[in-house]
């Protein structure tokens, strides 16, 4: 009971003094929360939201109940709550709560009093504007509902989707304080004029209760990442309004634009002032890029590309699961950068830290709305929650330059009529929600039907900008690997006039049997079959990880229960098919190490002309005696390469034979021995 009244003093002095300084303040509200299983599904009938919670203990957040021992295989209710002293002083601020995602159903109460209810998404950040309905000046108590049981009312639908099913409040809560009127949420669209570098920045502010007397926004542009960050704009300006929202755009007459190695960004700081008086200040950060397909090729802030990468499942360790920190959120992103990814996607909603991620280490995602399995049908209820998770995921991810494109499902009857209509609905939903990005469905059955037959229906995959395909010959596909090429080329001859993407590919233990070795195989084989057809335009390799999953996979029946289908196990412990995949990923091919003469070595390099393939810039070669120790010997600057060129690059002898090649972000892009 003391620690409890130290903390909510502490928690309230905070308070008062950041709010005494600042437009907005963002309060972090993660710790001293009590909570307690309700296996029984009593809760909610014995109104414990209107109580102290009984037989509760105390945790954190990020919380997920499914990795513990005695709740592994709970799929129901879980109960949360906090104290929080709300200062008098806010009777006349903006208090929002923000949650940053509840698996999957939550009953938001303050003080017994339900004031909202998150139903069937597990994956999106939502806010609740908590203005006149607290005790201010006094101790409020925050109680919430959590379900994660297998419904019909959620998105994913069911148990159809293929992660795990950890219960909670899975990322981390929120409250953010300003005066009034407050910023409701801040879009800012970056376009980038390639043939100059001109950058024209377009932004928008909404308003949930807009005052627009005398109302002006100061905005401040500051280079993110450089190593001086340079103030490239300051101006005060006033708005023109459509309704609650209102706009202001800037010319930048010299930007540097983002790219996968060199992941320029801007941030942007508008201030809201009413009179002379700052009353709110709202920032995010942005990058300019241009991404486009120009007669089914990709292009890229002007350049030819192609593109390959890896795909991450959120929750993949058995010690944390959905309720990972920061820290192992970017533990994974480096792992994907270790495998040379520039190229992702997402089948659920990710947290702001790996969007972040993206963002500043050159990665582009499309990120999905969780509709996923051919069990999901096409009514009413599900049409609804995949319309409004769609909806918050473009407006919670608007701003991040790393997302290029927005998924609106998986895998789903992607030829039967009453699914394609829904699919053809969400693809028009995304274009009206965000113009400014690309928007796809990933297909698994556009191998079902080709041109060629005279009663050739179109697949729902060619509804997007471009084709998605899940890619599983020789495991999934019971066909011969030799048979793979064609049916490519039957996709390609169907649609031709849609680029072509393999939107996953890799080998699934332990369904399909052989091991690592096997996995390698599987990789060379596929990745081969793919740089042969010029219309394949990139590729996405599934999995990063092993990762968990509620399906049956093992002979585990608990935490561990996972699919066996990544490069690198459940904790991020490399297997040999991870180095594998790194050098089919490289833009750059180190093909060999010239004899010794005059003390130096001739290193045979080539830009890539398979997946990936792109201009390199700003690369560092290294050579060593040993993998790990590159770092301590002499870095050589490599000369721009563009795909298929040769260079020959002329270094130090230092009698080593490990040859290291390194992006500007710092990650590897190659390493290979020639002992």
């Amino acid at each position: 009971m003391i620690n409890n009244i130290k903390f909510c003093f502490i928690f309230c002095c905070t308070l008062l003094c950041a709010s005494t300084f600042a437009q907005r303040d963002t309060i972090s509200i993660n710790t001293a929360w009590q909570f307690s299983t309700d296996k029984k599904a009593e809760g909610i009938k014995g109104g414990w939201f209107q109580k102290t919670l009984e037989n509760s203990r105390a945790i954190s957040l990020p919380h997920t109940w499914n990795i513990e021992e005695e709740n592994q295989q709970h799929y129901g209710w879980g109960w949360y709550q906090k104290k929080i002293n709300i200062p008098a002083g806010w009777k006349n601020k903006n208090v929002v709560l923000q949650f940053g995602a509840v698996n999957h159903t939550a009953y938001i109460y303050i003080n017994g009093k339900k004031i909202e209810e998150n139903i069937g998404d597990g994956f999106s950040k939502f806010y609740i504007n908590l203005n006149g309905k607290v005790n201010y000046g006094k101790e409020n108590v925050l109680t919430v509902a959590v379900n994660n049981d297998y419904g019909n009312n959620k998105v994913p639908f069911g148990s159809s989707f293929d992660w795990p099913n950890d219960g909670g409040i899975i990322r981390p809560v929120s409250m953010i304080v300003s005066n009034k009127p407050a910023a409701s949420y801040l879009h800012a669209t970056p376009v980038l004029n390639v043939a100059n570098n001109e950058g024209q920045l377009n932004i928008k502010l909404g308003f949930d209760e807009a005052d627009k007397t005398n109302l002006k926004f100061a905005v401040t542009i500051t280079e993110e990442n450089q190593p001086t960050k340079n103030i490239i704009l300051t101006n005060t300006a006033t708005p023109a309004w459509q309704n609650n929202e209102a706009a202001v755009s800037f010319t930048l007459p010299k930007v540097n634009p983002w790219h996968f190695d060199h992941p320029n960004l801007y941030r942007v700081d508008v201030t809201v002032l009413k009179g002379k008086i700052a009353v709110d200040k709202i920032s995010t950060n942005i990058g300019f890029r241009e991404l486009k397909f120009v007669i089914g090729q990709t292009i890229f802030n002007g350049e030819r590309i192609k593109l390959m990468g890896v795909e991450w499942t959120a929750g993949s360790n058995p010690d944390y699961g959905f309720a990972e920190t920061d820290s192992i959120i970017i533990s994974q992103g480096n792992l994907m950068k270790n495998v040379n990814a520039i190229f992702s996607r997402q089948h659920f909603q990710q947290s702001d830290v790996f969007c972040d991620f993206c963002d500043r280490n050159g990665i582009i995602v499309q990120q999905e709305v969780p509709l996923w399995g051919p069990e999901t049908p096409a009514n009413d209820v599900i049409r609804s929650i995949a319309t409004k998770q769609l909806e918050r995921m473009v407006h919670n991810f608007y701003n991040h330059t790393s997302i290029f494109s927005w998924g609106v499902g998986n895998e789903l009857r992607g030829r039967s009529a009453d699914m394609k209509q829904m699919i053809a609905d969400l693809v028009a939903k995304a274009r009206a929600l965000d113009a400014t990005r690309l928007t796809a469905y990933v297909s698994n059955t556009i191998k079902d039907g080709f041109i060629t037959d005279p009663k050739f229906v179109p697949d729902a995959g060619s509804f997007g900008d471009y084709i998605m395909m899940n890619e599983y010959g020789g495991s999934w596909w019971a066909v011969p690997s030799g048979q793979i090429h064609s049916y490519l080329d039957s996709v390609h001859m169907s649609y031709p006039d849609k680029p072509f993407f393999i939107s996953e590919f890799g080998l699934c233990e332990p369904n399909f049997k052989g091991g690592d070795e096997r996995r390698i195989e599987d990789l060379i084989y596929h990745m081969a079959v793919y740089e042969s057809k010029p219309y394949v335009e990139g590729a996405i390799y599934f999995d990063l990880t092993d990762y968990r999953t509620h399906y049956p996979g093992t002979s585990e029946n608990n935490k561990m229960r996972r699919r066996i289908h990544g490069v690198y196990d459940m904790w991020g412990k490399p297997k040999p098919s991870m180095k594998v995949l790194r050098e089919l990923s490289s833009p750059v091919e180190v093909q060999g190490v010239g004899a010794r003469r005059n003390n130096k070595l001739s290193i045979t390099i080539f830009g890539s002309m398979g997946l990936p393939q792109h201009i390199v810039k700003g690369y560092k070669v290294y050579v060593s005696d040993k993998a790990d120790n590159y770092l301590t010997t002499k870095a050589f600057g490599l000369p721009v390469i563009k795909p298929g060129q040769r260079v020959d690059v002329e270094v130090d002898d230092n009698k080593g034979r490990i040859v290291t090649i390194v992006r500007p972000t710092g990650f590897i892009a190659s390493q290979k021995s020639f002992y």
